[in-house]
């Protein structure tokens, strides 16, 4: 009994390694600050780009996999994935000598003087992407750092995004279904980690960690605004991320963030339901200006009743999240439930 209320209480806390003392935090603002200086003489030099990568990987051969620091981990990883994505480029200036076409640069990319150098752009961000994710995959088999997961598939969700969106399918209108989908994969294999370790002792637990961190607004935001996303009409205002907000919109998202929260309580992880905070404030504070309908000057109080009404419902959510996860976990099958995180026993 005293090592199941054990294994339940470590998972109920929902605990990941981020660091163990002051001195991982002392690394990584040496980190940041090395790495801020050799990313701006590395420029776009490849030479200087890959001997700038070399330098981050022996760094975490020092750090990572001697002194097993994770959060200067992190740090290095993205360093890391970042060298590679810069060097993956493409020359815009030798692609428009080559073509014979006029090319004006703006800040980042050319403009869009013809669509043969127009279609160059999507496909160096996707080259550019499967080069990093490649990059963090390497830094991951070598140092087995559980961030790296979120890297490597952040890094395929932009190249997936980029290749089946402007690359393939130019004149899609489906790019949040793309994202939703790329949500759904990173959110399955992040449940395959979780399933492997139900009582989160293991290192695969870090994983799921943060693989769910990057699922979480994927799903969330691609979601809602498939949903959601349209014209304002005359009756609607205008939401976050162009949604449209009327009073349909408001209960549609009431719905989504009920569903995604008891998916949450029931396999235990809060990223989902704090993804979710942002529309819900939006509707809270949508159905608090329709209620009151007074002048401009109540905005104000509408935004502060919105902060006062989202923090009490995460407050009580976070105090009752055992006893609900036990009334969840008696609705759903034995079998599925032994391969979820116990609950948390009363005290």
């Amino acid at each position: 009994v005293s090592s199941r209320r054990a294994s339940a209480e470590r998972a109920d806390d929902e605990r990941f390694r981020f660091m163990r003392g002051f001195n991982d935090f002392f690394f990584a603002v040496g980190i940041v600050l090395f790495g801020a200086g050799i990313t701006f003489f590395a420029g776009t030099s490849a030479f200087k780009n890959i001997l700038a990568a070399a330098v981050i990987w022996a760094l975490a051969e020092f750090l990572v996999r001697r002194m097993r620091l994770v959060l200067p981990g992190i740090l290095l990883v993205s360093l890391f994935a970042f060298f590679a994505f810069r060097l993956a480029q493409l020359n815009w200036a030798s692609l428009a000598h080559f073509t014979g076409l006029p090319l004006r640069l703006t800040p980042g990319f050319p403009t869009r003087p013809n669509p043969v150098l127009d279609s160059f752009e999507p496909i160096a961000i996707t080259v550019k992407a499967l080069a990093a994710a490649l990059a963090a995959t390497l830094f991951y088999l070598r140092f087995q750092l559980p961030f790296a997961l979120l890297v490597i598939a952040g890094c395929l969700v932009l190249f997936l995004s980029m290749l089946f969106g402007p690359v393939l399918f130019p004149d899609t209108s489906a790019y949040p279904l793309i994202l939703l989908l790329c949500g759904l994969g990173v959110f399955t294999v992040a449940m395959y980690y979780d399933l492997s370790d139900r009582t989160r002792t293991t290192r695969l637990a870090d994983c799921a960690f943060w693989l769910h961190l990057l699922a979480a607004p994927l799903i969330v935001h691609s979601l809602i605004r498939l949903l959601l996303s349209g014209p304002a009409g005359a009756d609607a205002s205008a939401g976050p991320f162009g949604l449209s907000m009327t009073t349909a919109s408001a209960v549609t998202i009431f719905v989504i963030v009920a569903l995604l929260t008891m998916v949450a309580i029931l396999i235990d992880r809060r990223a989902l339901l704090v993804s979710a905070l942002i529309y819900l404030g939006v509707a809270i504070g949508y159905a608090l200006a329709s209620a009151i309908r007074a002048g401009t000057d109540s905005d104000v109080s509408v935004f502060f009743a919105t902060l006062v009404i989202l923090g009490a419902t995460v407050l009580i959510l976070g105090a009752g999240w055992q006893p609900l996860r036990r009334v969840f976990l008696r609705l759903v099958p034995t079998a599925f439930v032994n391969r979820l995180p116990p609950a948390a026993y009363a005290a």
